[in-house]
C-alpha cells in the first residue's frame, strides 16, 4: 500500500495552522499574565491603604443586643387593650345569657313563700329580706308590665334586670298587676314574674310592694352588688 503524498500546498496550510495555534496560546498566556499582575497590584494597593489602620479595642466596640421576636411596646399595649375589651365583651355576653335564660318551663314555686309573697336566695341572711320588707332602701327604678303579653313581659323583665344590675342599682320594683284587667281575671303575669326572678342570678330576694307602691300588684326586688357597694 502506497503512503499518501502531501503537496506543497497542504504543507503550507499545516504550517499556517500550527503558527495560528501558537499565536493563540501566546495570547491566552499574555491575558492570564495581565490578570495576575492586576490582582497583585490591587492586593498591594489594599495593603498600603490599611497599613496605618489600628484594630478597634474590645472595650470600644458596640455589641448589638440579640434580636427578639417581641413586638414593639405600642403594639403590646394595643394587644393588651384589645384583650381587655374582648374579656369585657365576654363577661357581658355571659351576663346577658344569664339574664335571658329565664324559662317558663321551670317551676320555682318550691323556692319561694307565695303565702306572704317573698323569696330569699339560699345562703342570703334573713336580715336582708326583713330590711327589704321594711323599705330600708329606696326604689331606684320601676318597670310596668301592664298591657304586655307573657313573652313581651319576659323580655322586658330580663332587659330591665340586666340594666339595673349593670348600673349597680340596689332595689327595683316590677309592677305586674293583679289580673283585674285580664280575660280570665287571674294574675298570670304575677306568677310568671316571680318565676323569672327566682331564676335570675342577680336577684337576692323579693317581696310584695307596700300598699302605696302597688301592694300585691308589684314586687320589690333586691339585687346583688359588689362587696364594696353592699351595706
Amino acid at each position: 500500500m502506497k503512503a499518501k503524498s502531501h503537496s506543497l500546498a497542504d504543507l503550507a496550510q499545516l504550517k499556517k495552522a500550527i503558527e495560528q495555534e501558537a499565536k493563540e496560546r501566546a495570547r491566552i498566556e499574555q491575558e492570564q499574565a495581565k490578570q495576575r499582575a492586576q490582582q497583585s497590584r490591587m492586593s498591594n494597593e489594599f495593603l498600603r491603604e490599611v497599613q496605618d489602620v489600628a484594630p478597634i479595642k474590645a472595650k470600644d466596640r458596640y455589641i448589638h443586643p440579640p434580636k427578639t421576636n417581641l413586638p414593639p411596646e405600642h403594639v403590646l399595649k394595643k394587644r393588651q387593650q384589645a384583650a381587655g375589651e374582648t374579656e369585657q365583651v365576654k363577661k357581658q355576653s355571659i351576663h346577658k345569657r344569664t339574664h335571658n335564660q329565664a324559662s317558663d318551663q321551670f317551676d320555682a314555686q318550691h323556692l319561694r313563700d307565695d303565702e306572704v309573697g317573698t323569696y330569699l336566695r339560699r345562703g342570703i341572711p334573713d336580715t336582708l329580706l326583713k330590711k327589704l320588707q321594711k323599705g330600708a332602701w329606696a326604689v331606684s327604678a320601676r318597670l310596668d308590665l301592664h298591657g304586655k303579653t307573657v313573652e313581651e313581659a319576659r323580655i322586658a323583665t330580663s332587659a330591665f334586670l340586666y340594666q339595673a344590675a349593670s348600673q349597680s342599682q340596689r332595689v327595683v320594683s316590677i309592677i305586674h298587676g293583679q289580673g283585674f284587667g285580664s280575660a280570665s281575671g287571674e294574675a298570670t303575669l304575677k306568677t310568671h314574674v316571680k318565676n323569672w326572678l327566682t331564676q335570675n342570678t342577680s336577684v337576692l330576694a323579693f317581696c310584695a310592694a307596700p300598699k302605696n307602691d302597688g301592694g300585691h300588684g308589684a314586687v320589690m326586688v333586691l339585687l346583688h352588688q359588689e362587696k364594696s357597694k353592699t351595706e
